[in-house]
């Protein structure tokens, strides 16, 4: 009996062994065991690399500026070791991709990594970035002098001049409407030089900024020098007119020859004055341009007085004013007509006719004074109904008078039937 068992349990052993089944687990054992032999061995051939990559920022509004700008990220990368070895990183980019973004709003957005074939990212800090995107303008200011505190008794400034006038200051338009002014500042010693100078604009500002405020050109020639005697000013001259024009004339202009004066005195009280008037100049007789002699006026400070110039030349333009004044139901004739042709009727029978002259000659006219024709041409007319142009005219031959519009601009013609 025990001989009989220990058989029977070999049998069934032995044909355990040798079923499908279990060659089946052995195949499929040895392929993974051969697989993850196989891996470790080429993995053992990979390495990871750490650096810092510059980040870039495709497709920015050109009119925006970026506040608050990611310059960089850092980024692990795993390949072939032979690959990375050789890798030149900058053929490694990171960029954010801000197409369709616009300025005033602010954006969370992914950055993206691209990388040479056999490469792959491990992994990418920070992995997003924040665009805070604001309007950039430019705003022209005209550049100030900042006279120097410590001018020697009996001296001033003379012959200022910056080129350019005027520099553009460029930024986040807030941070743009935070500046006050802008400056160039000569010291004594360049003042008393008098030479040409290229010197750095700066700016005054109510508020410190968020982002870079940029000037443009950042520096402008500067020309000035110290003259002695008293300060002198450059101020336009004001003209003062009385008296009122007849009624079909206007002043068109006013000009002065020259258009500014100097002035001299303390640096204190040519701050107070801004202009220079001239003497009264009564138009009320005036009917054409005039050109006119006229005094200045002394300046109402005391210790200012005009240098060099007592009187300007006003040049006086004058312009005609014009009128309308419509005319109602005036006939409209039919002109070029055959003979012994049917008979046409106009519809509407009337227009309106604008004319235009002064206004002193406009009331006074009427139509029949005028000699005012309204008309339409029936030349070469071979069939009805027709929709012909109404044209107006004077036949008084008074040039004072223009035609300017008819009301309607077309009539109907049509040929009459009897009833």
């Amino acid at each position: 009996m025990t001989k009989t068992n220990r058989q029977t349990k070999t049998f069934n052993i032995d044909e355990f062994l040798s079923s499908s089944l279990v060659l089946w687990i052995i195949a499929v054992t040895s392929a993974v065991l051969m697989w993850v032999y196989v891996t470790g061995m080429e993995e053992s051939n990979y390495i990871t690399r750490k650096f810092s990559c510059p980040l870039e920022y495709r497709y920015l509004d050109p009119q925006a500026i970026l506040r608050g700008r990611l310059s960089e990220v850092d980024l692990e990368i795993r390949g072939p070791e032979e690959v990375l070895m050789r890798l030149d990183y900058n053929s490694v980019t990171a960029y954010v991709n801000a197409r369709n973004l616009v300025p005033g709003k602010r954006y969370t957005v992914n950055i993206d990594v691209d990388l040479p074939g056999s490469v792959s990212l491990v992994s990418c800090f920070p992995s997003q970035a924040v665009l805070d995107l604001v309007r950039q303008v430019t705003r022209l200011m005209t550049v100030e002098t900042v006279i120097p505190q410590n001018i020697p008794e009996g001296q001033y400034i003379e012959g200022v001049e910056i080129i350019p006038k005027e520099v553009g200051i460029r930024g986040a338009e807030d941070d743009v409407a935070k500046v006050g002014s802008v400056r160039v500042t000569p010291t004594i010693e360049e003042l008393q030089a008098g030479r040409d100078l290229l010197m750095p604009v700066k700016f005054s500002q109510s508020e410190p900024f968020e982002g870079t405020v940029a000037i443009e050109p950042a520096q402008v020639r500067f020309k000035g020098m110290l003259a002695r005697g008293l300060p002198k000013k450059r101020v336009t001259v004001n003209v003062r007119l009385t008296g009122k024009l007849d009624s079909d004339y206007e002043i068109r202009s006013v000009t002065t020859d020259p258009s500014e004066v100097q002035i001299e005195g303390t640096a204190e009280d040519l701050e107070k004055v801004e202009a220079i008037d001239t003497e009264v100049i009564d138009i009320s007789l005036l009917e054409s341009n005039q050109v006119i002699v006229v005094p200045l006026r002394q300046p109402e400070i005391q210790d200012v007085s005009l240098v060099n110039t007592n009187s300007v030349k006003v040049s006086l333009q004058l312009g005609e004013i014009h009128a309308e004044k419509k005319l109602n139901n005036i006939p409209v004739e039919l002109r070029g007509v055959p003979e012994n042709s049917a008979q046409f009727i106009c519809s509407p029978s009337g227009v309106a006719v604008t004319v235009e002259a002064r206004p002193s000659l406009i009331d006074k006219i009427d139509a029949e004074n005028l000699k005012l024709k309204a008309f339409v041409d029936m030349s070469n007319i071979f069939m009805t109904p027709v929709t012909l142009p109404v044209r107006a005219e004077i036949l008084s031959g008074d040039k004072d008078f223009r035609v300017t519009r008819v009301e309607p601009q077309n009539v109907t013609i049509n040929v009459f039937e009897a009833k």
